[in-house]
C-alpha cells in the first residue's frame, strides 16, 4: 500500500505538540507503543527535526512534520526524514516544494476557494482546519458536494466518544492531538497512560473498519 492507502486504512494520525523535544519524543514513542501508524511532529516543538530524525528509523510508524509554514522548515523536515509535510494553512511554495521532492503534501484550508486552490497546487490531502469551528462533519458533507474527488484530513474535535462519527465519514484520515497527548499526562510524564489512550483509539478504529 502507498501512503494514502495506508492512512485510509488505519485512519489515525497523532499530532505531537509539546514544550520540549524530549517530551515530544517520549510522547511519540508512547503512541507508537499503542499501535499508532502515523506520527506528526509539529515544528512548534523545539528541535523538531531532531525528534523526527530519531523516530524516522522506527519501521512501525511513518513520521511527518507539522506546522510547516515555509520552505526552509520543509527542507529541514525532509532532511530529517519526514515522510509527509502538514501545514495549518495553504502556502503554494511549500506545497510545490514538497511535491517536487516527491513527498506527500497536506496543506490546511477552511473555505471552498482555499480548499480547491490547495488541491490544484498539488495538495495530496487537504487538512480541514479548524474542523469543528468551520462546521465539522456537516461541513465535510457539504463540501464533498462540489469537491467529491478531494481527499480530506479532519483536524480537530475527535474524541473517544465521537470517533465513530469521524470514522463513518470515510475521510482520508483523522488528526488527533490533545485527546491523546494530554498536557497533564505529558507534564507528569505518564507515558503508559498515553499509550493506553492511543491503544483505545486504535482498537475503536480496528473494530469499526474490521482490520
Amino acid at each position: 500500500m502507498d501512503f494514502i492507502e495506508r492512512l485510509e486504512r488505519y485512519q489515525i494520525m497523532i499530532a505531537v505538540r509539546t514544550d520540549t523535544a524530549e517530551h515530544a519524543y517520549k510522547a511519540a514513542m508512547a503512541c507508537i507503543e499503542g499501535g499508532i501508524k502515523f506520527i506528526e511532529i509539529t515544528f512548534s516543538v523545539p528541535d523538531a527535526d531532531d525528534v523526527i530524525n530519531k523516530i524516522s528509523s522506527d519501521s512501525r510508524v511513518t513520521v511527518g512534520a507539522g506546522t510547516i509554514l515555509n520552505v526552509a522548515d520543509a527542507k529541514k523536515a525532509l532532511n530529517a526524514g519526514a515522510g509527509y509535510i502538514v501545514s495549518p494553512n495553504f502556502d503554494e511554495d511549500v506545497v510545490r516544494f514538497t511535491k517536487k521532492e516527491g513527498v506527500i503534501s497536506v496543506p490546511g484550508a477552511c473555505t471552498p476557494a482555499e480548499i480547491y486552490r490547495a488541491y490544484s497546487a498539488g495538495g495530496d490531502i487537504i487538512k480541514l482546519f479548524p474542523f469543528v469551528e468551520i462546521g465539522g462533519l456537516n461541513f465535510l458533507k457539504t463540501i464533498r458536494g462540489p469537491f467529491p474527488f478531494i481527499k480530506y484530513m479532519l483536524c480537530g474535535g475527535a474524541t473517544q466518544d465521537n470517533i465513530k462519527g469521524y470514522l463513518d465519514s470515510r475521510a482520508a484520515g483523522i488528526l488527533v492531538g490533545c485527546a491523546i497527548i494530554k498536557r497533564d499526562l505529558v507534564k507528569s510524564e505518564e507515558w503508559e497512560s498515553i499509550t493506553k489512550l492511543a491503544g483505545m483509539f486504535v482498537k475503536k478504529t480496528e473494530d469499526e473498519r474490521n482490520i
